[in-house]
C-alpha cells in the first residue's frame, strides 16, 4: 500500500530548460464510447523525465498488502541534479508497515553504474510529526542517489508491506502525472479472484486491461507521454486537477467501522467543563458550536500529516484530550462529541476529494464468453468506499439555529458556512447505519458577493468623515464570526483616502447569511497637496479581488487556476467636495465583459462632488489554462490606477 510519495525537491521548484529532442514519443489512440481521443502531448522541454514509472498493489490472501514502486528517471540538464532530483523520500508507519528498498542504482552518462552506499539511507522524523507525541514513531526514509549528472538515469524501487488491519481492505489512489514528463506509466492492482475490486476515475478515460493470473485477477492501466505539469501561481494540488484513479475492496460499512474502531471512549474529561462554560455563556446554538470549534482549534494541537499514514483510524475524544494533539480526523471526532454534549445533533464526517463535474466512472458489463465491456458514466462513482477518496474530515451539525446542515472545519476557523464548492459534492457520516454518500448542499452555495457603500465628506482642511456600509455574503460571509468581520472591515476602510480611523458598529446577519457592518470613518491625517494636486485612494470591499491576490504574471498558463468560488465585488462612493476642491481628471467609463465575467467602473464629477460606481463579476471558479488570459483582461481593467485613486485639485 502506498502511503507516501517519491518527491524530488525539484517538483516544487521545477523550471523547464533545455530541449529533449533526442527522445522519440510514441503515439497512442484511445477509443472510448466510440469516440477517438488524441493522446496527451508531452512537452519537449524539461530538466528530467521519467522513462518509466510503475505502481503495483498486491492484496495477499491473509489481508496484507504489498505496494511496489519503481521509476527510471533520466536527468537532462545540470539544473535537474543541482535541485536535488538525486534524493527520494518514503514516509511510512513502522507500527503497521515494513519498508524494503529494492534497488537504488544510477547509470552515469558513460554507462558506469553506481549503487547507493549504506550511508545513503537515512531515516528521519517527518516534519508534520514533530512536537506531536503520538506520532513520534513515524519514519521518513531519505535515499540519496550518487553519480547524478546530466544524462544519468536513476533506477529506484522500493516495497512497502502493510499488515492486515491498518486499512479495511486494499484501497488507495494514484495520480497520472508529475512535475516532470512521464514517458511510460503503469498501474497494476492484483487481488484474489474471489475479491471484488471497485474503482473510479476522475478526469480521464484510461481503461484497464483485466487478466487472470492463477488464482488472482490483475487490473492494469497504462499511459504514455504524460506531459510535464508546470509549477504556476495559485495552482491546486496535483490530484485536484490531474487524472486520478481511486480503488477499493472494502464496503462503506467496513470503512466506517474501521475508522471508528478506536474512537469508542466518549469521556470528555476536562473538556466537559469547557462545554458547560460555553453553554452558560452562549444561548444561541450556532454561536455555541462555533465557540466549541474554536476551543478545539486553540486548545488541541494539530498533526497536519496525511490520514493514510494513520490508516484513517480516529482516536477517541479521551485519547485526543490526553495527548493534547490529534489529526484532523481525531479533532473532528472530539468536536462532534463536544457538540453532542452541548445538545446539538452532530457527527464526524468524511468529505470526498475534489471530483466536481469533470469526473467519470467506469462500469464493467459482463458479456458472453467472459468478455467484459466498459461503459463510462459522466460522474465518479459516489458510493466508492475508498477512504483516500473521502480524505477531508469535518463535523456535521443538524438543525442548529437556522441551519438545517452546518459543516464545521476541525482544522481551521471559518467565518461562514463551509461551501460545497470548496471541498466536494459528497460526504459520508461516520456513524453506524450511515446512509449512502450524500451530496452536500451548502446554505451559501459557491458564490460570494462583497460590497462597500460610502457617503463621505471632504472638508476644506482636507480631512474626511462619513459613514460606510460593508456587506459580505456567500463564501465570504462572516455570519459565524461577526467579531472577525469588524476587524476586516476596519482594516479595509483604513486604507482609503490618506488613512482612516474606523469605528465599526455591530455587524448584523441578515437573510441568506449576508453580514452587514455600518461604520463611522474619519481621517487619521489630512490629505497631502503636492503642487495643488491630491491623491485619494478609493475604499475596497474586504474579501474581494484584492484579498484573493490573484496572479498577474504571464499571459499564458498551462494548468488550471482554482478560485474559492464565483465572486461579485461592488464599490459605491459619494464624496462631497468643498468649494475649493474639484476633480482634476475624470477617467472614461470602463465597460468590459468576456465569457468568464465582467467589469464596470464609472466615475462622475461636478462642482459639488464625485460619484463612483464600480463592480466586477467572475462567474467561473475553475479556469483552465487557456482561460487565464481572460481572467487577466478582467483584472487589468479592474485595477486600472485611474479607477482606484481619485486625483483632486485644490484651488488657492
Amino acid at each position: 500500500m502506498k502511503y507516501s510519495l517519491i518527491i524530488p525537491l525539484l517538483m516544487f521548484l521545477s523550471l523547464p530548460a533545455f530541449s529533449q529532442a533526442d527522445r522519440d514519443s510514441g503515439e497512442k489512440t484511445y477509443i472510448v464510447n466510440g469516440t477517438v481521443n488524441d493522446p496527451p502531448r508531452r512537452k519537449d522541454t524539461a530538466d528530467a523525465a521519467y522513462d518509466d514509472m510503475v505502481h503495483e498493489w498486491v492484496l495477499k490472501p491473509d489481508g496484507s498488502i504489498e505496494y511496489t514502486y519503481s521509476h527510471k528517471l533520466r536527468l537532462i540538464t545540470p539544473y535537474s541534479f543541482s535541485r536535488a532530483y538525486g534524493e527520494s523520500f518514503i514516509t511510512y508507519n513502522p507500527k503497521w508497515q515494513t519498508l524494503e528498498v529494492l534497488r537504488s542504482v544510477t547509470t552515469m552518462r558513460d554507462g558506469k553504474k553506481v549503487e547507493s552506499p549504506f550511508n545513503a539511507y537515512n531515516e528521519v522524523l517527518p516534519r508534520w510529526a514533530a512536537g506531536a507525541a503520538p506520532y513520534l514513531g513515524m519514519k521518513e526514509m531519505v535515499v540519496t542517489h550518487p553519480g547524478v549528472e546530466a544524462g544519468a538515469v536513476i533506477d529506484f524501487a522500493y516495497r512497502l508491506t502493510t499488515k492486515p488491519g491498518m486499512f479495511p481492505g486494499l484501497m488507495d489512489k494514484v495520480t497520472f502525472g508529475a512535475r516532470s514528463p512521464i514517458v511510460n506509466m503503469t498501474v497494476r492492482i492484483v487481488v484474489p479472484s474471489d475479491v471484488v475490486l471497485e474503482y473510479g476515475l476522475v478526469r480521464d478515460d484510461v481503461l484497464p486491461e483485466i487478466t487472470e493470473e492463477g488464482d488472482t485477477r490483475v487490473f492494469t492501466w497504462r499511459r504514455k507521454d504524460i506531459p510535464i505539469t508546470e509549477v504556476e501561481p495559485d495552482q491546486p494540488a496535483l490530484h485536484d486537477f490531474l487524472p486520478v484513479l481511486f480503488f477499493t475492496t472494502a464496503t462503506k460499512d467496513e470503512m466506517i467501522r474501521h475508522s471508528l474502531q478506536d474512537a469508542g471512549d466518549p469521556n470528555l474529561g476536562p473538556a466537559q467543563a469547557a462545554v458547560d462554560a460555553i453553554m452558560e455563556k452562549e444561548s444561541d446554538p450556532v454561536r455555541r458550536v462555533v465557540a466549541l470549534q474554536r476551543w478545539v482549534i486553540d486548545r488541541v494541537g494539530r498533526m497536519s500529516g496525511p490520514l493514510d499514514i494513520l490508516g484513517f483510524r480516529a482516536m477517541s475524544p479521551a485519547a485526543t484530550l490526553q495527548a493534547n494533539v490529534g489529526s484532523d480526523l481525531d479533532r473532528a471526532v472530539l468536536l462532534a462529541a463536544m457538540c453532542r454534549a452541548a445538545g446539538v445533533a452532530a457527527e464526524a464526517a468524511l468529505f470526498s476529494s475534489d471530483i466536481r463535474n469533470d469526473g467519470m466512472r467506469i462500469e464493467e458489463i459482463p458479456k458472453e464468453n467472459g468478455v467484459v465491456e466498459h461503459r463510462i458514466s459522466p460522474d465518479p462513482k459516489p458510493d466508492l468506499a475508498s477512504l483516500p477518496l473521502y480524505a477531508h474530515p469535518a463535523v456535521l451539525c443538524r438543525n442548529v439555529g437556522e441551519y438545517a446542515l452546518l459543516a464545521l472545519d476541525p482544522s481551521h476557523e471559518q467565518s461562514g458556512p463551509m461551501p460545497s464548492q470548496y471541498w466536494t459534492k459528497f460526504f459520508v457520516e461516520l456513524k453506524e447505519q450511515s446512509e449512502s454518500p450524500l451530496r452536500y448542499a451548502s446554505p451559501v452555495g459557491g458564490a460570494s458577493t462583497v460590497g462597500v457603500t460610502s457617503d463621505w465628506t471632504l472638508g476644506e482642511d482636507l480631512t474626511v468623515k462619513g459613514r460606510s456600509s460593508v456587506s459580505s455574503s456567500g463564501i465570504r460571509s462572516y455570519s459565524l464570526d461577526t467579531d472577525g468581520f469588524k476587524n476586516v472591515v476596519k482594516k479595509a476602510l483604513a486604507a482609503a483616502g490618506a488613512g482612516m480611523d474606523v469605528k465599526p458598529g455591530t455587524p448584523e446577519v441578515r437573510a441568506s447569511f449576508e453580514t452587514v457592518c455600518e461604520s463611522e470613518i474619519a481621517s487619521s491625517k489630512p490629505l497631502t497637496s503636492v503642487e495643488g494636486l491630491v491623491e485619494f485612494r478609493l475604499p475596497v470591499a474586504p474579501g474581494g479581488i484584492t484579498d484573493l491576490h490573484l496572479p498577474m504574471g504571464e499571459r499564458m498558463r498551462t494548468t488550471s487556476i482554482v478560485l474559492p468560488g464565483t465572486l461579485r465585488e461592488e464599490c459605491r462612493l459619494t464624496l462631497h467636495l468643498p468649494g475649493n476642491v474639484r476633480a482634476a481628471a475624470v477617467p472614461e467609463t470602463v465597460e468590459f465583459s468576456n465569457t468568464i465575467g465582467s467589469v464596470r467602473s464609472r466615475i462622475q464629477a461636478d462642482a459639488h462632488g464625485i460619484e463612483v460606481t464600480r463592480s466586477i463579476e467572475i462567474t467561473a471558479s475553475k479556469l483552465k489554462g487557456e482561460s487565464y488570459p481572460m481572467l487577466l483582461e478582467l483584472l487589468q481593467r479592474w485595477m486600472k490606477p485611474s479607477h482606484n485613486t481619485l486625483t483632486l485639485r485644490v484651488q488657492e
